[in-house]
């Protein structure tokens, strides 16, 4: 099996109204987007812009790491939507990785109804990592 290689962003993590941080690195064939902070109105374009920049100018099958996400409003919901459909729509998916329960208890409260799929752990979530006979063992997030 080959090993994944990891390279990192060529730009620093970026910062936006305080403690929001937004940064991507490769692994194997799949990028890792990693979220710390807040996701709100005020940082939600920022983070779909990464996202999007991403998807359309690196790869388009990508894992957001979530465990260090402090709070998210349904605006993150809609950013990760976006993005998941903006990736398929380039030939690749978005995976969302390590939130735990706050995320299915945020989409059962905004009655979100775009589907994507959430992994307990980043390496669960990438390909490369997981074995071939491993089911997702979290729920296909609907919002």
């Amino acid at each position: 099996m080959k090993t994944p290689r990891a390279t990192r962003s060529a730009h620093r993590p970026v910062a936006v109204s305080g403690p929001f941080v937004c940064s991507w690195s490769s692994v194997g064939d799949c990028a890792v987007v990693r979220v710390a902070g807040t996701v709100d109105v005020r940082t939600a374009p920022t983070f779909a812009h990464e996202l999007h920049h991403v998807i359309t100018t690196k790869l388009p099958r990508l894992v957001v790491d979530l465990r260090r996400v402090t709070a998210m409003e349904a605006t993150g919901l809609d950013v990760l939507a976006d993005a998941h459909e903006l990736a398929v729509r380039n030939g690749g998916w978005l995976r969302a990785s390590g939130a735990g329960q706050w995320l299915a208890d945020l989409m059962r409260a905004t009655g979100a109804d775009r589907p994507f799929d959430h992994y307990p752990s980043l390496a669960e979530a990438l390909p490369s990592y997981r074995p071939a006979n491993v089911v997702p063992t979290s729920r296909r997030a609907h919002f």
